[in-house]
């Protein structure tokens, strides 16, 4: 990635509390390989619970060819130094979504909504475990809610991967903030990921809710309301958001912000919340409000999408960074893959 192009997107990070489109803008030409897969087509499915599966596939690499890269490819050579305008149509990204890991009122089974709370030595476990399964996949900026626990878990997941960038959260919130964090090194700004924080991102506001115990608040409500309350679409707890509500905010963060950095070739990791993330993956996969309120997300399990044409393709979830080929859902993240191995047994 060229140094001027990463300081040109730096520069428009420091200066807005968001990512605009002039963000990275590149393209590098190299190989690209004809995949062949050893079974049938990859078969990703969506269970009636809501949950995402996918069956193992293998794929073996079989032949090189001169064309242009469709993967942003930070470890690639660094080209000229010139951006272009716009990515080719064809151009294709990789989203990853992640739930944070466990967190210590997970644990004790409370509400917590919007109450900023760490995770627990599982969740830890988990959020290194999510970095694993994604170390193989490109990750060129980095959004988290403006809570612990998400910013933790993509913390602890990038301890793990391959490229071994590190995740920089980018301070907005003053003119000294920004002042203070600005980094003056070309070179290390080369080998860093921009995080971004948004409260848009957060969990849903549980309203009064919040710090109770569950089962407690369900024996004195009665088991019916407070299962209104937990997965109805529309109906909030007292003084809360409902899931439509936090739907609102998060889905219009992501259609401004996220949505350009993807449509421009950029590789996007989003660190959030069981609700914040439900409501972004009912846009992505167009599921009505009936759809979504069945949708579970376990804790610390990645999901990947490829954006491509301005269309989402969900891919499941990487099953471990040890599978051979499991990363090669497409041309762009296989070639990346195989750089990696190249850079790191140089």
């Amino acid at each position: 990635m060229a140094a001027t192009a990463f300081h040109q997107a730096f520069g428009t990070l420091r200066s807005r509390d968001c990512v605009t489109h002039s963000g990275l803008k590149h393209e590098n030409g190299s190989a690209s390989f004809k995949l062949i897969s050893k079974s049938s087509k990859l078969d990703i499915s969506f269970l009636n619970r809501g949950t995402y599966c996918s069956r193992k596939r293998s794929f073996i690499l079989v032949q090189a060819s001169a064309s242009q890269t469709t993967v942003s490819d930070p470890v690639s050579t660094p080209s000229n130094g010139k951006t272009t305008e716009s990515k080719k149509k064809s151009s294709e990204a990789a989203l990853i979504l992640i739930r944070h890991g466990e967190s210590m009122w997970n644990e004790k089974n409370l509400f917590t909504g919007c109450v900023d709370v760490p995770l627990t030595e599982k969740g830890v476990e988990e959020a290194i475990e999510a970095g694993k399964r994604i170390s193989n996949i490109p990750i060129d900026m980095i959004y988290t809610s403006a809570l612990i626990r998400a910013q933790m878990t993509a913390m602890l997941a990038m301890t793990e991967h391959r490229r071994k960038k590190v995740p920089i959260i980018l301070h907005n919130e003053s003119e000294r903030a920004k002042s203070w964090s600005q980094i003056f090194s070309e070179e290390t700004k080369k080998q860093c990921v921009p995080v971004v924080t948004a409260w848009q991102l957060n969990e849903r506001m549980y309203g009064e809710l919040q710090g109770l115990n569950k089962q407690e608040t369900a024996d004195r409500y009665g088991a019916e309301q407070v299962h209104e309350w937990r997965r109805s679409y529309d109906i909030p707890p007292p003084n809360g958001e409902s899931l439509e509500m936090c739907a609102e905010r998060a889905v219009a963060y992501f259609k401004e912000y996220i949505e350009p950095q993807l449509l421009s070739g950029k590789n996007v990791m989003i660190a959030a919340h069981g609700n914040s993330l439900r409501s972004i993956i009912m846009y992505l996969d167009k599921l009505t409000s009936q759809e979504v309120i069945s949708l579970e997300l376990s804790t610390g399990i990645p999901m990947l999408y490829i954006s491509k044409e301005g269309r989402f393709i969900r891919r499941g979830s990487p099953v471990a960074p040890t599978e051979a080929g499991v990363y090669a859902y497409t041309k762009g993240l296989a070639q990346y893959r195989q750089k990696l191995d190249e850079m790191l047994q140089s």
